[in-house]
């Protein structure tokens, strides 16, 4: 009976360590995997190091370098072709040649063939100014001067300030500025250059200011797209930093297929979401997980947070116990592939490389796979536990994979981020904005523009169209 029950237990204690083998060999290819991850991270770092110190220079030049230009036979040749007939606006003929170059011998003069040559060529620009003589009537009742109206001017255009900008050198200068990113001190520069007008910073200032005042053409189209956004079905909403008069305030950005709203306040709390989405937003807000979005007053909402930035922080979760006793890094890797499995399984949707049917049935089994990971006993990593219990409050409100449920929702927030780059770029070269009303006028104009894209129109005829009479020059 002692042999039997000495033989049981060796049994057993072989079973536990065959169990312990298969767990270490199976953490030990994980770590197989993240060291070469590793390396391949460093060897890209040092990659860039040597860019930045050299960035045109090799340390050692190939032997046997690529040559430059198409490949033969890869890809179409192709050439600028010769423009319409009528667009040619001027036709020079070529007098014949008079002697061979080749062995000095004088021709006849007679062509028996004519090549066509083309140049395009800028046309010099001339500044268009309008004089309007406009007649005073003087009232015999009450004495009063009558000025005579036109369409073109102001009311007000007289005296100092009756020399004005017309409504399509306004929206050149806008143009300039908000939809290529010059900088407002170069526009008067580029605009002499180009067009031979002489014009201050202070007079486009002016008539920014005057062209979104309430009112005004760009304040309603401003209005309009703020509507179309707060009752669209998806709104994708990020933010960057900003500067008012040297304070530091928020450029917020909300965006749909078909819109883009811009909003710059010097606060980032949820009155200023409320104002930007309408307190009655009743579609799905992707975003990521900065903490303004988990107001109790949004409760109510559908929310997609961004995927990308979530496999971010468990990315940022693995690089700080890399190294670390325990299986705290099994953990991570084992949510983070998750994550990565969910948005493979969008992108396969999305490329129709799978049915909604079988999209729904692998977003399920993926779903599990996370509630069993976050829905769990606490963990001894204390950064898995911070991040667990993080994730853990999106997923049970059901903004953590939401686009398992609805496929039309993007995962990530891409959109917004895209959005916002001109923005960026605008105010790394820039001192951003020195008041409040100036910063609503770059809001306003910049929605405009942009929104003027994404709904195949050229910006620059929108702004046109959506000009006011004269500003003051």
């Amino acid at each position: 009976m002692a042999e039997e029950l000495t033989r049981d237990a060796l049994l057993q204690l072989l079973a536990e360590q065959a169990t312990q083998i298969a767990e270490q060999a199976a953490q030990i290819k994980l770590l197989i995997e993240e060291n070469a991850r590793q390396k391949q991270r460093i060897e890209q770092l040092e990659r860039q190091v040597k860019r930045y110190v050299a960035p045109h220079s090799r340390e050692t030049p190939k032997a046997d370098p690529k040559p430059p230009g198409r490949r033969a036979g890869q890809g179409i040749f192709t050439f600028k072709h010769a423009p319409a007939r009528d667009t040619v606006t001027r036709i020079i003929d070529v007098e014949p040649a008079n002697i061979c170059p080749a062995c000095q011998t004088p021709l006849d003069g007679a062509a028996y063939k004519t090549n066509l040559a083309w140049i395009t060529e800028l046309p010099r620009v001339q500044p268009e100014i309008t004089q309007y003589n406009v007649p005073l009537t003087r009232c015999s009742a009450c004495g009063k001067d009558v000025r005579g109206e036109h369409p073109d001017l102001c009311p007000s255009q007289r005296g100092a300030t009756s020399h004005r900008l017309g409504k399509r050198l306004i929206a050149v200068a806008q143009y300039l500025h908000h939809r290529l990113g010059l900088p407002e001190r170069k526009v008067p520069e580029a605009l002499h250059a180009l067009c031979g007008v002489d014009v201050t910073q202070s007079a486009l200032n002016q008539a920014t200011t005057r062209t979104t005042a309430s009112g005004t053409l760009i304040a309603t189209a401003y209005q309009e797209i703020k509507t179309a956004i707060q009752s669209a079905p998806i709104v994708h909403q990020d933010d960057t930093g900003w500067r008012i008069h040297g304070t530091n305030a928020w450029l917020q950005v909300a965006c749909t297929p078909q819109h883009v709203l811009f909003q710059i306040r010097t606060r980032h709390t949820h009155q200023q979401l409320f104002e930007l989405l309408g307190e009655t937003f009743g579609g799905t807000l992707v975003a990521d997980r900065y903490t303004v979005y988990d107001h109790a007053a949004f409760t109510g909402w559908a929310h997609q947070k961004c995927l990308h930035h979530v496999i971010r922080n468990v990315e940022e979760a693995m690089v700080v116990q890399e190294g670390r006793l325990g299986r705290g890094i099994v953990y991570a890797t084992r949510l983070l592939q998750a994550f990565q499995d969910a948005h493979a399984l969008h992108v396969q949707l999305c490329r129709e490389e799978l049915t909604l049917k079988e999209y729904r049935g692998a977003g399920y089994a993926i779903t599990t796979r996370v509630t069993r990971l976050l829905d769990r006993v606490p963990l001894k990593s204390k950064v898995n536990e911070r991040l667990r219990k993080g994730l853990l409050k999106h997923h049970q409100r059901g903004h953590l994979l939401r686009f398992l449920e609805d496929p039309n929702v993007p995962p990530t927030n891409n959109a917004a981020e895209r959005a916002l780059r001109s923005g960026v770029i605008a105010r790394k070269v820039s001192q951003c904005s020195k008041t409040q009303r100036g910063a609503d006028g770059y809001a306003m104009i910049k929605s405009v523009v942009e929104t003027a894209r994404r709904q195949a129109q050229h910006p620059l005829d929108v702004l046109v169209r959506l000009q006011v009479r004269a500003a003051p020059r």
